[in-house]
C-alpha cells in the first residue's frame, strides 16, 4: 500500500523545513500525532528514535528516523503495531511558483490491508496540514507556534 501526496505552499522551504524537522512539535500540524516524547529543540538525525502518540490509538509507536537531508528530505520509519509498518518521507521542494511537499507513504505487514482504509482519509490531510502550519508561521512570525486547525475541511 503505497500513496503519493503533493502540496503546494507559498511559504519559503525553509519554514517548511523548520516545522517538518522540529519533531518535539508534530503535534501542531500532523492530524494523527498528539504528541511525542522528543525534547523542545529535537531536529532530525539518522538513527534517532522516539516516541509519538497516536491521536486514534491509545498506544505509543516507535518513530526510526531513517534518513535526513538537510533542508530537503525526512524519512521515517513508524512501527505502531506487530504486522504493520509505515515508511513516510517529506520532501521539501523550491519552485519557480512556490514551495511544494511531497509527502510519500507506504504501509507494509499483514494488517496494512485491514489499516489502510482507516488512516487513508488522515494521510491525505498530512501535505496540506503541513503547508497550512507553515503559511500561519509566515503570517504571524511573532505568535507562539500554536495548533492549526486542520480539521476544519
Amino acid at each position: 500500500m503505497e500513496r503519493d501526496y503533493i502540496a503546494t505552499s507559498t511559504a519559503p522551504a525553509e519554514i517548511l523545513w523548520q516545522i517538518v524537522n522540529n519533531l518535539a512539535d508534530m503535534d501542531l500540524w500532523h492530524p494523527l500525532i498528539t504528541r511525542t516524547n522528543a525534547p523542545r529543540g529535537q531536529r532530525a538525525t539518522p538513527g534517532l528514535i522516539y516516541r509519538a502518540f497516536n491521536r486514534y490509538l491509545l498506544l505509543s509507536t516507535k518513530v526510526f528516523v531513517e534518513r535526513v537531508l538537510p533542508g530537503e528530505l525526512i524519512s521515517v520509519r513508524v512501527f505502531s503495531l506487530p504486522g504493520l509498518q509505515e515508511r513516510a518521507t517529506y520532501r521539501i521542494v523550491s519552485t519557480l511558483c512556490g514551495t511544494c511537499v511531497l509527502y510519500s507513504v507506504t504501509l507494509s505487514g499483514w494488517l496494512s490491508p485491514l489499516v489502510w482504509p482507516f488512516l487513508r482519509p488522515h494521510l491525505n490531510r498530512v501535505a496540506s496540514a503541513l503547508v497550512q502550519a507553515a503559511e500561519h508561521a509566515v503570517r504571524y512570525p511573532d505568535q507562539a507556534q500554536t495548533r492549526v486547525d486542520i480539521f476544519c475541511e
